[in-house]
């Protein structure tokens, strides 16, 4: 992008913004700068042209010449920011946008001055050090200088002893150091006072007796304490169980299984799981996770029975008891109910109670042009969805059960004798690495169908609306119609055909 400022001519004093890459300059209409007033100028005259290293100008008619700063242009010429250009008599400025600028001076910013500052502090840091390993000797104190300090406090406290016993006339009499202690059965304490005489002047002490003394006593014989018995063991130990090494293995084995699902290895998970049953059938943690990997694939019965096989094997007063009665009481209610959806009219609301781990979303049908053959066709759409906490087995088998219904005149509605797909449609493992899955029908009404069923049962039928029923394993996860009021109606399933 540049300008280009016009000093002459027609368009003098105004300014040109060019953001185009190849620009024609000639009196003809189809150049992009068109000069009309300048007889001098060709009807292609000159051409400017942005490259990656910049615009150039080159000539186009070589007997209308193109100057820049004064010089011929013979060749295609790269410009500079503030060339002057005179083409035919016209005088033109060429101005880039981005021209260059002086170059100014590196500003320092903030990382250099606390360079700087960091440095000089480091510095001070090890001239403050090697000060102090220089006047560290000095600040010692010497054994000389420990033993005068000690001499000369003992004279001190000699000296106001003296002036202490001058004061009172008596003499002071000092106390066993604190740490000796006298044990009973031997000789006089050397803490008992001696006596004094009448004028202050000390007795001597009393003569030693002759009688032997009284036999040495045990300090523990005389204590108020019973000893510790040392050989006593502080901790009581459990008792070691031989079954202690089964249940430990069975922990071990429990783990890998619930890695194993963690993992999507079910058929590990299930071969390690009956392992553990085989060799510790009262493991009760292993049929705990048992059941709940045979609820997650949609195995209700099975789960059930597992859950009445923990009950039957857990005490009175284990958890294991209490949460196997609430279980089974809640798979029975989920079994009440998807029966009850299955098969009685009249429980559509009751769908959202159920687990959904897999949901239908968007569920669209269009009506498709009729030909020679078919005389009405339609194409259902949906997706199923799996749930963001899905608590579902990646190789859970999925059914989808599709009705499409026609009604009578009389206001009869019944499944339709169109043809559509079959019913259930049989997805296997579809989430096993998928998180949606689209699924698509086609209803169609070949010609004469419509007046074969007038034929035979004296009604005219037309389309009504379709019903969508997910399963996964044996539990019904979601259901749409529409009309909705289809969900009142029990489940569809087609008869399998007669043998001939």
């Amino acid at each position: 992008m540049y300008r280009l400022v016009f000093l002459s001519g027609r368009y003098e004093g105004k300014r040109l913004m060019v953001r185009q890459a190849v620009t024609l300059v000639g009196r003809k209409e189809d150049c992009h700068l068109v000069l009309p007033d300048d007889d001098q100028i060709a009807p292609r005259h000159a051409r400017f042209e942005e490259r990656g290293t910049g615009i150039f100008l080159s000539s186009i008619s070589p007997e209308h010449p193109v100057e820049r700063n004064g010089a011929p242009v013979l060749e295609p010429v790269r410009l500079a920011h503030n060339d002057l250009l005179v083409i035919g008599r016209t005088r033109i400025q060429f101005q880039d946008l981005i021209a260059p600028q002086k170059r100014l001076r590196p500003s320092p910013g903030l990382l250099q001055p606390a360079t700087v500052l960091l440095a000089l502090a480091i510095v001070a840091f090890e001239i403050a050090m090697l000060f102090f390993l220089i006047d560290w000797p000095l600040r010692l104190i010497r054994p000389e200088i420990e033993e005068a300090d000690i001499a000369r406090a003992e004279e001190i406290r000699a000296a106001n002893r003296a002036e202490n016993e001058a004061s009172t006339g008596t003499v002071s009499v000092v106390a066993a150091p604190g740490s000796v202690v006298a044990l009973p059965g031997t000789a006089q304490s050397p803490s008992s006072p001696a006596a004094t005489n009448a004028d202050g002047t000390l007795s001597a002490p009393p003569a030693a007796s002759t009688s032997p003394p009284p036999p040495i006593v045990e300090v523990l014989e005389q204590a108020d304490f019973a000893p510790a018995d040392t050989n006593v063991t502080v901790v009581a130990l459990p008792p070691v169980s031989a079954a202690d090494p089964v249940i430990e293995e069975a922990q071990r084995t429990l783990a890998e299984a619930v890695a194993a699902a963690q993992f999507a290895d079910y058929a590990k998970a299930f071969r390690l799981l009956n392992q553990i049953h085989q060799n510790t059938p009262g493991f009760l943690p292993a049929h705990v996770e048992h059941a709940r990997l045979l609820e997650a694939r949609g195995d209700l019965d099975a789960a059930h029975q597992r859950w009445t096989q923990i009950l039957g094997i857990a005490p009175e007063d284990s958890p294991f008891r209490a949460q196997a009665l609430e279980e089974r009481r809640r798979l029975a209610e989920i079994q009440t109910l998807q029966t009850q959806i299955i098969q009685n009219p009249g429980t559509a609301g009751e769908i959202r109670q159920l687990p959904r781990n897999i949901r239908i979303s968007a569920p669209d049908i269009q009506k498709m042009p009729s030909d020679i053959d078919i005389a009405e066709m339609r194409v259902l759409n949906a997706t199923l969805e799996l749930a963001p906490d899905a608590h579902l087995f990646k190789d859970a088998a999925v059914q989808v059960f599709i009705t499409f219904y026609d009604s009578a005149t009389n206001g009869q509605i019944r499944a339709t004798r169109a043809i559509t797909p079959s019913s259930p449609l049989v997805l296997g493992n579809a989430f096993a690495d998928r998180r949606s899955l689209p699924v698509d029908a086609t209803y169609v009404v070949p010609r004469g169908l419509r007046a074969q069923e007038l034929r035979e049962t004296g009604q005219s039928f037309s389309y009504y609306g379709y019903t969508l029923h997910v399963f996964a394993g044996q539990i019904l996860q979601d259901a749409v119609a529409k009309p909705r009021k289809l969900l009142d109606l029990p489940i569809h399933i087609p008869a399998p055909p007669s043998e001939p």
